[in-house]
């Protein structure tokens, strides 16, 4: 499951009494059986041609809880390397789960090639940055002399570029006006290039201890001199250890390099950045020329793009169904973090990361789905679309790359029903199962108390269809979805997250549950309803960690200039100002937004209850809206 900023969803809230149970599906007892799975098989009035609930009824399967767990070590193995988008293991991965669709004889539904067609559906993934060899020069008349390539290296958030112009030393060049602190206060660096501090100095004010710890980022400094107009940043770190290479190309306006402190005090000897004062600062000191010294920086970041994968299979819907143009999905990704990088909650780890829960759990689950439905004695009315998703730990992208082209079988994504997504479903503790996303739909209460009859499961159900997996992009799509999960835990994103920690019985009956939720909204008359969900009780608010909360929700994958926004939570803030799924921010207030990273400055800079103008570019125009920030969960 991806997780950008913020801890993974809130988990289960305790002391949750079990739901009453509703028959919608008639109920199964069909003993333990080997492959295939057990399923049954009363017999049914009229026309088998027709099925009925309980000719189609799947039941518990004891022999379940080995596949799942056989094909969670499969995925977790040293071979697939941490399945990584872009690596052999992801190859790997997908080419494992294509080979089990294509044991269960489902139809692929991948793209078409001189054999015919796949199961695999190709698409393009931003994996990393491409950073070549910065250099900073001082520049002497006609002659540039070079810093120590070994002294300098590229900053995270620079933009590629070639500039120069003469230094200003800015301290920690940070703007915090609220806290009585601006490094660039009387100063004049529009076109010059501004030496700041690494980090921020810690200080009390506010109220608060170290009030100034958020704003010591590479990223933050970078769009503070862009706002400046600053030509370009010089960051000065405290030692003589220079960060990583940037692995993120979204640039911040401006280029920028990182160089140690032993270098610059070479280069600049009047910034004083031997003494202690300089460093650790009580008040803002002012900004200062350094009389003499023009500088030439030249950096250049480029994407690294990879080819990644959807694995997609049909289970088609019995002939002469009225619905057969109609189709359920179930979904898990497959892809995890490979070797770590920066989701990874170990930082600096380069071990296998396994991801045996997230999301090989998930995944083993839903093929487990697709053998309890291939092996039904009949089709059900509407076909059921079984996808491994690629690159969700990058921002969901393999789900929208499907939700944006839908294969031709499926025609357009409006003929998808409903989506029941499964991302870490391998630790089920004490029977508690989220069902999230249920308020999509009223379907869904009925559908998912008659799934659960029999299964012991202590269920809670969250109504939010928005969320960090793939069924977000389906919530945006209006498509009504089911998310379950069965919650966090230390071994998220680590090296630890291994195959032996699995609860394979918990997932063998989650995998029941599913595959009833599916086949119950396959057999229904009337396709789910789509609705949009309402505020969820249980959230405080905004993403973790804000004061404030607008109700967006950013598109991860979008590349352009701005915030594209894949939806607007409904009764938020954000709805009640106009903000609609599709619209770009380009401006809150007075700052311009060019990434996701402008945004989420911007956004802990509001306060909660004091209007702000948002701009969005909507159909070619920018279109101001006036919104009203609620208190967030700061």
């Amino acid at each position: 499951m991806k997780v950008v900023t913020s801890p993974r969803r809130r988990w289960l809230r305790a002391g949750l009494p079990s739901l009453g149970l509703v028959a919608v599906l008639a109920a199964c007892s069909a003993p333990p059986a080997a492959s295939p799975p057990a399923v049954a098989q009363a017999p049914v009035a009229g026309s088998a041609a027709v099925p009925g609930p309980v000719a189609l009824a799947i039941g518990p399967d004891a022999a379940g809880a080995a596949r799942v767990k056989a094909d969670v070590v499969a995925l977790t193995t040293q071979e697939m390397d941490g399945r990584g988008t872009g690596t052999e293991g992801a190859r790997l991965a997908a080419e494992f789960v294509a080979r089990r669709f294509a044991e269960l004889k489902l139809s692929p539904l991948g793209d078409a090639g001189p054999e015919g067609q796949a199961f695999l559906q190709a698409f393009e993934a931003r994996v990393g940055a491409e950073v070549e060899a910065p250099t900073l020069s001082v520049v002497r008349g006609k002659q540039a002399t070079p810093v120590d390539a070994k002294a300098v290296t590229t900053a995270d958030g620079s933009e590629s570029a070639t500039v120069e112009g003469p230094a200003v030393f800015v301290g920690h060049g940070i703007s915090a006006h609220a806290l009585g602190w601006d490094s660039y206060a009387g100063a004049e660096v529009s076109g010059k290039v501004v030496v700041v501090l690494a980090g921020a100095p810690a200080i009390e004010g506010a109220g608060q201890k170290d009030p100034l710890r958020d704003f010591g980022s590479a990223r933050y400094k970078l769009r503070t001199a862009r706002e400046h107009k600053a030509a370009g940043v010089v960051l000065v770190v405290e030692g003589e250890e220079l960060p990583k290479a940037p692995h993120d190309t979204s640039g911040m306006g401006v280029p920028a390099v990182v160089i140690t402190r032993s270098a610059a005090e070479k280069l600049f000897p009047t910034a004083k950045l031997r003494d202690k004062g300089t460093w650790q600062a009580t008040k803002a000191q002012p900004a200062k020329p350094l009389a003499g010294v023009q500088l030439r920086i030249a950096t250049k970041v480029t994407p690294k793009l990879a080819k990644a994968w959807n694995v997609v299979g049909l289970l088609p819907a019995r002939e002469g169904s009225p619905h057969a143009g109609e189709f359920v999905v179930v979904g898990a990704h497959y892809d995890h973090l490979g070797h770590g990088g920066s989701n990874s909650r170990k930082p600096g780890s380069t071990e296998i990361h396994h991801g045996a829960d997230d999301n090989a759990s998930g995944t083993a689950l839903m093929m487990e789905v697709a053998r309890r439905m291939a092996a039904l004695p009949a089709r059900p009315d509407r076909g059921v679309v079984f996808i491994g998703f690629g690159a969700e730990e990058l921002g969901t992208l393999g789900s929208r790359h499907f939700v944006e082209n839908p294969p031709a079988p499926v025609g357009a994504i409006k003929n998808v029903v409903a989506m029941i997504n499964a991302d870490m479903v391998g630790r089920l503790r004490e029977d508690k199962l989220l069902v999230d996303g249920v308020g999509t739909s009223p379907g869904w209460g009925p559908v998912v108390k008659g799934a659960s009859e029999g299964l012991k499961f202590e269920l809670a159900q969250g109504a939010e269809g928005f969320g960090a997996s793939d069924h977000a992009p389906f919530t945006a799509a209006r498509v009504p979805v089911a998310f379950l999960f069965t919650g966090v835990h230390e071994d998220y994103h680590q090296p630890s997250d291994t195959a032996e920690k699995i609860n394979a019985e918990g997932m063998e009956r989650i995998a029941t549950l599913a595959g009833r939720m599916a086949l119950a909204v396959t057999q229904q008359g009337e396709r789910l309803p789509f609705v949009d969900a309402p505020a969820d009780p249980h959230r405080k608010g905004g993403r973790s960690g804000f004061r404030v909360s607008v109700g967006t929700v950013p598109d991860y994958a979008y590349q352009g200039k701005g915030l594209r926004l894949t939806g607007v939570r409904p009764d938020s803030p954000g709805a009640r100002a106009g903000m609609q799924a599709g619209d770009v921010v380009v401006k809150i207030g007075s700052h311009e937004i060019t990434n996701i990273h402008d945004y989420m400055f911007s956004l802990g800079e509001l306060e909660p209850g004091r209007e702000v103008v948002i701009e969005v570019e909507r159909g070619g125009a920018r279109v101001p809206l006036k919104v009203i920030p609620a208190p967030g969960s700061r």
